[in-house]
């Protein structure tokens, strides 16, 4: 070896020390750095006409494991999945149901309250204090009714301007990916590029599960799960536009995915002309092939756990309403009301189409003393013509019956009172959601209602504004009737057969339609008020426990990827003075060789 290929050798020497120091000291300083790849300098023997000639530096090499990171990337999706829907269900739960450990406003709280006053209102039904105590409760535990379906709408919202903000975070990560594929695609291919990638990706897929594709170059290509594109050769964008409000019958607007030439510069919104790809169908029941990462789980949680909820509470309140008013109609106040007005504003036509038989009674009442002055039979087979023709020339000594158009159905008698047994009539009705219920007469037309509806959302509820202003029109007591006659009989100030029957209407059983996890079957509004309640509880806990299971699956990814591609910080000293030495070892042959030179040009000297 002649000295000049030994300096030459141990230049080599000299630079490949000099990187590898530099890839060690970067290492090191980005010990506690998130997301960063522990870095190693490659090197090959450098061989010139077979005669070794030091060593070369080649690139900077990532230490990393493809399937521990493709995994942990996969794993990403299902916790952000599992973590929003148990946060948004854990939020529903807490807000609709109240916390554990809470003292009043739950639900369940409600109900109690409700229970309470109705058993105080049967023990003293001739005191005012007790009436207004029930109406009271009865108002409580409708407004937690109605509010709690106007939050789970407002929930919905709320989850929709997220996934609204979603759409721009994946659009952000798309377009910052692209201008990593921009820089491979120009020759400036680096490790550290490919940390930033990674982080990216990552970040996408929390967002919605991807698929990656190695391209030409280093650059990739990703794709949402079903194949739809994000970045190919130019990258995609999502365009969506969040709802202005939500009802329970809210379409929302697709999720499009399109092209960056196919959007306005200035608005970002579609070029006219231009078609996009689905990635989120429209309507009320949207569908997507994504099933993993935030936007699924914010998509689940708008489109299906939330409305599954609202759809009980539709259940409850028709639960309470039936249940309550088919009590408080079977039931009379004393002294009686002198005119009676039914809530039913569509009566007429859907009692003529309905199934009919049985008959109720009217007695009309001398309120001054409680005594009955005459009773009416009021045949079920009648149609309402007929029936409201009857029961007009009966009544007509003491006062008015009319029926405006479909209804509502009015009776006045002037200082008279009026008190009505449903007796054996029966009107069986299904209404346009599939339930099938068997009214009174007077239930059916809502004559002595205590719920009323005050909106079209099923559960827009209120106490009947007429109890409300008069609370001595709450109905404690029950008109007696021998049929035989018929002659009516009222028990007086004292009768608590009402009162009882209003508590009984807590146990109503009833049909309901299924809703959620709740199946549909016969059961009661107390029952299905705590079934809602542990239904809710239980899906918390599920997803709790999915949430924690992917939680601890992906720790462990992370761990397993640490071991390989994490900063050892012994590790990396070691190699700094194992770099060291030799850095030290090729100066050392560059100062020999380099006096070897000075020795020779002394000699020619």
């Amino acid at each position: 070896m002649t000295l000049t290929t030994a300096l030459s050798t141990a230049l080599t020497g000299l630079d490949v020390a000099r990187r590898s120091l530099q890839v060690t000291a970067n290492n090191i300083a980005n010990v506690n750095t998130e997301g960063y790849v522990r870095k190693e300098l490659e090197q090959s023997s450098l061989v010139l006409d077979g005669r070794g000639m030091g060593a070369k530096a080649r690139d900077v090499e990532r230490i990393t494991d493809r399937f521990l990171t493709n995994e942990l990337r996969r794993q990403r999706s299902v916790l952000a999945k599992d973590s929003v829907l148990a946060k948004g269900l854990r939020d529903a739960q807490n807000g609709l149901f109240g916390r554990p450990g809470d003292d009043g406003g739950g639900l369940q709280t409600r109900l109690s309250e409700l229970a309470t006053a109705l058993q105080t209102f049967s023990l003293q039904p001739e005191k005012t204090a007790s009436r207004t105590d029930v109406l009271g409760a009865v108002s409580d535990f409708l407004d937690r009714i109605e509010t709690s379906g106007e939050l789970v709408q407002k929930l919905r919202y709320d989850t929709d301007q997220r996934i609204a903000g979603v759409v721009a975070e994946i659009n952000s990560d798309i377009l910052a990916l692209d201008q990593i594929n921009e820089e491979f695609a120009r020759g400036i291919p680096t490790a550290e590029l490919e940390d930033q990638r990674d982080r990216l990706l990552e970040s996408l897929a929390e967002k919605l599960d991807i698929t990656v594709v190695s391209l030409e170059r280093n650059t990739i290509a990703v794709y949402a799960r079903g194949g739809t594109p994000l970045l190919e050769y130019s990258p995609r964008q999502l365009v969506y536009s969040p709802a202005a409000q939500v009802a329970a019958d809210t379409p929302f607007d697709a999720i499009e995915v399109y092209d960056v030439s196919q959007l306005d510069e200035d608005t970002g919104e579609p070029l006219a002309g231009e078609t996009g790809i689905t990635l989120v169908s429209g309507g009320s029941s949207p569908s997507t092939s994504i099933t993993g990462g935030e936007l699924k789980g914010l998509l689940e949680l708008r489109d299906s756990r939330l409305p599954q909820l609202a759809g009980q509470f539709d259940e409850l309140a028709e639960l309470t309403r039936f249940a309550l008013n088919e009590a408080h109609n079977a039931a009379t106040a004393y002294p009686p009301p002198t005119s009676l007005t039914g809530t039913n504003e569509t009566a007429a036509a859907a009692y003529d189409a309905a199934t009919r038989s049985g008959t109720a009674y009217l007695s009309v009442i001398d309120r001054s003393t409680g005594d009955t002055v005459t009773t009416v039979a009021i045949d079920m087979s009648d149609d309402s013509a007929t029936l409201v023709a009857n029961l007009s020339t009966a009544l007509a000594a003491y006062g008015t019956v009319t029926l405006t158009g479909d209804g509502p159905l009015a009776i006045d008698l002037g200082t008279y009172g009026i008190a009505i047994s449903e007796g054996d009539s029966s009107i069986t009705v299904t209404d346009a959601d599939g339930r099938t219920r068997d009214y009174g007469f007077s239930h059916y037309f809502g004559l002595n209602d205590l719920v009323v509806k005050t909106g079209d959302e099923a559960t827009s509820l209120a106490v009947n504004p007429t109890l409300e202003a008069d609370p001595t029109l709450l109905a404690a007591g029950r008109l007696e009737v021998d049929t035989s006659v018929p002659a009516g009989t009222l028990g007086g100030a004292g009768d608590n057969r009402g009162a009882l029957g209003l508590i009984d209407a807590l146990e109503r059983k009833l049909d309901t339609l299924t809703q959620g996890a709740l199946p549909g079957r016969s059961t009661s509004m107390r029952d299905y008020a705590i079934d809602m309640v542990a239904v809710q509880a239980q899906a918390v806990d599920r997803l709790q426990t999915a949430a924690d299971a992917s939680e601890s699956l992906v720790a462990d990814l992370e761990f397993r990827r640490s071991s390989v591609s994490g900063v050892n910080l012994d590790e990396e000293m070691s190699r700094l003075v194992l770099y060291q030495q030799a850095y030290t070892a090729s100066a050392r042959v560059l100062t020999t060789t380099s006096e070897l030179f000075d020795e020779l040009m002394n000699l020619a000297r």
